[in-house]
């Protein structure tokens, strides 16, 4: 996964413990979730086309995580594809790395802040977890783990946002996922409200 600077506006105290608003800045544009408590940035990068961030736990990294949350923005083009056929091209890319069977649940149109977009649940049975070392300057490889996760796609000011929540585990099976559209509010209630304005 590329990583991407991403310009941190600013990191604002939510009402309450368990939770804080993490603001991003977007191509200039204000993006902000909640960040639950207990999980750090892990990772920025900025290219002239896309910026993204990405968290996980305090006690985990990007090399071996069970949990991840990244916001990707990429600049429209005349050509770029609407929110749902972006999520569509996703998944066609995940079944490249996948080894095992791919769940790909659409949840249909989803509004963020008034702007339009998609959403559905990604997953993967059998995923290898091989990728360059953070901490060192040679790939890193540990056993399959099962992910899936939440991905939201949405159209903003001259970008597409996509924001996914994931997890990570033991290899399942395919009628088995952990994250479906039974349970998907749950999982993804934790970094709401989403506000990109």
């Amino acid at each position: 996964m590329t990583r991407c600077l991403l310009l941190l506006i600013g990191l604002l105290p939510a009402t309450g413990a368990l939770a804080q608003t993490q603001e991003l800045s977007l191509f200039g544009t204000p993006f902000s979730f909640e960040l639950p408590s207990g999980w750090k940035l892990a990772a920025t990068e900025e290219r002239t086309d896309m910026v993204s961030a990405e968290f996980v736990p305090v006690q985990e990294n990007l090399n071996q995580w069970g949990g991840l949350i990244c916001v990707q923005s990429f600049k429209l083009s005349d050509d770029s594809p609407a929110p749902e056929a972006f999520l569509d091209g996703l998944a066609r890319q995940y079944r490249g790395s996948c080894e095992g069977e791919v769940t790909y649940e659409k949840l249909g149109d989803v509004d963020t802040d008034g702007h339009p977009g998609f959403h559905g649940i990604l997953g993967c049975s059998r995923m290898p977890n091989q990728h360059a070392s953070l901490e060192e300057s040679r790939p890193f490889f540990t056993k399959p783990e099962g992910e899936v996760g939440y991905y939201r796609v949405v159209s903003g000011p001259g970008q597409l946002v996509l924001m996914h929540k994931s997890m990570r585990g033991d290899v399942f099976a395919g009628q088995n996922i952990p994250l479906t559209s039974a349970n998907h509010s749950e999982f993804i209630a934790s970094v709401l409200p989403l506000r990109l304005n």
